[in-house]
């Protein structure tokens, strides 16, 4: 009896848990995220209730709380990849992408072979727009997978993203993504980014036949009929795409590059009518967009809208062509940064100063360009802005005068170093050249 005794003693903490993780299941099952939160300790450790808890509070948007606990659950020498990925995923949600590629890597080089791994860690570079350690994650994909279909993707994504400033990457990214599509013409997304690249370099069949050839098995996948209806539009087969366009509305599709190119389409083909319907649907996403308010307005001036194609042809020249102040402020800020340029021509920037004193009027203008003419030696022009300056200097700020209200000899003026500047250059002149 005294055996039974302490066996039941010794079994009754196993049971009371299996009961409370039971009961915190079922709450979990039924969305009831709070029990397991109230019931389960903070950060315990714990292998079975610690996860539970963490789930929990992301399921609640309590993103900071579960990374206390999935750290919890982390030692520094740990490689469970289990905890290592549902770390990432919270980081990613509270777009803690640099710690959670941080994760991905240490996952990845914990199980090398592991392609989930690695997709998961070249996605998020990706989405911090780190390409260059993209492109190097995808060629340590293809290293472990010389015939990997989806590292090549990831190679032309990354390439792609790299052309934003280095146009050359486009070669790389457009032979990275034909070789994803060889190896797997049935990813939409391979597709839709090589027609991409194919619409954007002008290479309109190109792109329609692989769009085309993907359409035979799918006819759904809307960025594939995005690039493919595109593609018909910019070859002017307007019928055609207007057809792809308005299957795209129908699936859902009101996206601003759906409704714009389904109004050039319509424009194209003169049915001014369905070119204004589409464009203005188009205009209200994106309102300053100069291309779109040019056709809007042309279509609304051949249609019932006449006195707002007016109106919006204006708001296009406004918003093409900058207003006084800000040409101003331009030439402002361009005479600042090429005033700090120590090797840049000073003919230009003497030009550059005239141009910003026809827009501002500040006379202050005339000492820095006598100033650069100063330093080419070229002394009569320099004499000649030095003076147009101090002409315009106003009287109270020619000197500055001490507490005895006479001229203080501590502190000199722009108008007082221009006046020296002249002297100077004169007496020189004198004695170099003589009297003439």
């Amino acid at each position: 009896m005294k055996h039974f005794l302490i066996t039941i003693l010794c079994l009754y903490p196993i049971w009371v848990q299996a009961q409370s993780e039971k009961e915190i299941l079922q709450a979990m099952e039924t969305f009831d995220y709070e029990i397991p939160i109230e019931r389960i300790s903070p950060a315990s450790g714990d292998s079975v209730l610690t996860p539970l808890r963490a789930q929990s509070l992301e399921a609640m948007n309590r993103y900071a709380e579960a990374l206390k606990e999935w750290n919890s659950l982390l030692l520094p020498d740990s490689a469970n990849t289990k905890i290592l990925n549902k770390l990432a995923e919270c980081y990613r949600k509270i777009n803690r992408n640099d710690m959670a590629v941080r994760c991905y890597k240490k996952s990845v080089s914990l199980n090398p072979e592991n392609k989930f791994f690695r997709q998961q860690h070249i996605q998020t570079l990706l989405s911090m727009e780190d390409y260059e350690s993209a492109v190097d994650a995808a060629h340590g994909w293809l290293e472990k997978d010389t015939i990997s279909a989806t590292g090549y993707k990831f190679l032309g994504m990354a390439y792609k993203g790299l052309s934003k400033e280095n146009p050359d990457a486009l070669v790389y990214a457009n032979f990275a993504l034909y070789t994803a599509y060889t190896r797997d013409p049935e990813d939409g997304q391979t597709v839709a980014l090589l027609a991409s690249l194919f619409n954007e370099s002008n290479q309109y069949a190109d792109a329609l036949e692989v769009t085309e050839s993907y359409r035979q098995t799918d006819t759904l996948n809307v960025d594939v009929n995005r690039q493919n209806a595109k593609a018909y539009c910019l070859q002017k087969n307007y019928d055609k795409a207007i057809e792809r366009y308005e299957a795209l509305k129908a699936l859902g599709d009101r996206s601003f590059t759906t409704l714009y190119y389904l109004g050039i389409s319509h424009y194209g083909k003169e049915s001014m009518y369905e070119a204004q319907a589409n464009l203005s649907q188009a205009h209200l996403k994106n309102p300053t967009d100069v291309n779109l308010l040019y056709y809007l307005a042309k279509s609304c001036a051949r249609t019932s809208w006449k006195k707002e194609g007016v109106d919006y042809m204006k708001e296009a020249i406004e918003i093409a062509i900058p207003t006084d102040s800000m040409v101003m402020t331009l030439y402002e800020g361009l005479a600042d940064c090429y005033g700090l340029w120590n090797e840049g021509d000073p003919y230009e920037y003497i030009e550059i100063l005239k141009k910003t004193y026809s827009l501002n009027k500040k006379y202050t203008i005339y000492y820095k360009i006598a100033e650069v003419y100063e330093r080419q030696k070229d002394y009569a022009n320099a004499i000649h802005y030095y003076e147009k300056y101090m002409a315009l200097v106003p009287k109270d700020k020619q000197v500055v005068f001490d507490s005895d209200g006479k001229p203080s000899k501590k502190t000199k003026t722009w108008y007082q170093m221009a006046d020296m500047r002249i002297k100077k250059m004169k007496e020189e002149s004198f004695f170099r050249d003589g009297v003439k």
